[in-house]
């Protein structure tokens, strides 16, 4: 067998696809200009179908009825960066976990370090619970009006979660209460409110606003201060309708590559053939139809 015989003659008719890519000045460019503009649309048929259905709560509505079920409306709400969320969250447990610092502080042997170990997981789980058990689970799956079950379970959560979060402050005030009861009846010399410092919990279920000191007051009001804060970032952490968000950002990445490979290899339009002229006006609607989705819904004709 002659070696060139697989070789394609220069003057051999091809397909006219092929003979089209051969014209082609730049092929790589073309190849990762269709691959991009193939995962954009896919990306793009992505968010489309997740206004139409909230997610797959719904049936697809493209084809029925389409009065049935309203599409979610608006475009999706959330922050550019979490570094706003997580730096809030850490200044949260730093400080309340400093402030709880004193009010335990007199009743460990270790002083200010040891009030401080005894606070900052007080504080740690304060902060953490709230913004995740009942801000970022809870409200959040409490918006799609479409699951009704799931939004019904978070709206129990979120009862169930601040009632925690409340007997956790009561709790907390309560200890420092009993600490600071159980170092004054040390200084008269007495002894038998000693035990009672260990019970903080029961105190809180028998009498849980029975509060007797400022500090105290202080300190429930502080928890449930930074509680309320940390379950409203939870909220805000992404859109309200679970997934919105996701399906969003992996359409605004799609978008961002398909322009890069618009402008990857083809600086000069003048010298482009018809094939490619015509992967670049196609590509180019496309991105123009995904900046006006990225915007919010839209009529179609």
């Amino acid at each position: 067998m002659p070696l060139d015989q697989n070789i394609i003659e220069p003057d051999l008719e091809l397909r006219p696809d092929l003979a089209e890519f051969r014209e082609t000045r730049a092929p790589g460019a073309l190849i990762q200009l269709g691959r991009a503009r193939a995962i954009a649309r896919a990306r793009r048929d992505d968010l489309l179908k997740f206004r139409r259905t909230w997610g797959g709560a719904v049936d697809d509505q493209q084809d029925a009825d389409k009065s049935a079920i309203k599409p979610i409306d608006r475009a999706a709400i959330y922050p550019d960066s979490h570094i706003l969320h997580f730096s809030i969250l850490a200044t949260l447990i730093l400080f309340e976990g400093l402030a709880n610092a004193y009010f335990f502080s007199k009743g460990s042997d270790l002083g200010l370090l040891g009030g401080w170990l005894q606070a900052i997981t007080v504080s740690f789980t304060n902060v953490i619970a709230a913004f995740f058990l009942v801000g970022f689970l809870g409200l959040r799956h409490m918006s799609n009006r479409n699951r009704p079950v799931l939004a019904g379970l978070a709206g129990l959560g979120v009862i169930v979660g601040i009632a925690v979060l409340v007997m956790l402050n009561l709790t907390a005030a309560h200890f420092r209460d009993l600490l600071e009861l159980n170092a004054a009846t040390l200084a008269l010399g007495g002894a038998e409110a000693t035990g009672t410092v260990l019970t903080p919990v029961v105190e809180a279920r028998t009498n849980p606003f029975g509060l007797q000191t400022l500090e105290a007051l202080l300190l429930f009001v502080l928890g449930t201060t930074f509680a309320a804060i940390a379950a409203f970032k939870g909220r805000t952490f992404d859109d309200a309708i679970p997934g919105y968000g996701g399906v969003t950002r992996r359409l605004e990445t799609a978008a961002r590559d398909l322009e890069k490979a618009l402008e990857t290899g083809w600086k000069d339009a003048r010298k482009l053939s018809q094939p490619e002229l015509e992967e670049l006006v196609d590509a180019k609607n496309l991105l123009d139809e995904i900046c006006q989705d990225l915007a919010g819904p839209r009529e179609r004709s």
